[in-house]
């Protein structure tokens, strides 16, 4: 009787734990799409005195790495943590799939609807925004996993 408390608490202890982490993961999730968003508004903003042109193509690459990784962190976080793995792996797997058709579809529209465009300023974009999260983990102070790695090991 006492054992089965003892595992029901540690059971409560994890599942708590998991839910905080969850809660961390998707903030950080959002925290890079916000500065994706950012990148992907200001360095246009910045361009347009350089080139109109450079600048739309900047903007829709930025504008398709955004949507295409805004889509992709939906599809991901609509699974909660407490849902099976195979669940939450299957739904990473489908949102990455659905992530790669789309930029595939918005770069095709991007390229046949847009006249003129500057390729390399699309692409250059495109590729910076993508590296946005690397800079924010490797600049960033990220404390949360600190805290959370010594609690679980600790």
């Amino acid at each position: 009787m006492q054992q089965d408390q003892l595992d029901s608490g540690r059971a409560d202890q994890d599942k708590q734990k998991l839910q905080r982490q969850d809660r961390l993961s998707r903030a950080r999730a959002f925290s890079y799409l916000k500065v994706q968003l950012v990148i992907a508004l200001v360095l246009p903003c910045v361009l347009i005195f350089y080139d109109r042109v450079v600048a739309y193509s900047a903007l829709t690459g930025g504008a398709i790495a955004t949507i295409s990784n805004a889509w992709f962190t939906y599809r991901v976080y609509r699974v909660s943590a407490e849902n099976a793995a195979r669940t939450i792996l299957a739904s990473v797997y489908i949102g990455e799939l659905y992530k790669i058709v789309l930029t595939a579809a918005l770069f095709i529209m991007a390229f046949v609807l847009i006249k003129p465009v500057n390729a390399f300023a699309l692409l250059l974009t495109y590729f910076s925004v993508h590296i946005i999260p690397l800079l924010v983990n490797f600049f960033g102070r990220n404390t949360e996993d600190i805290e959370y790695k010594r609690e679980r090991n600790g």
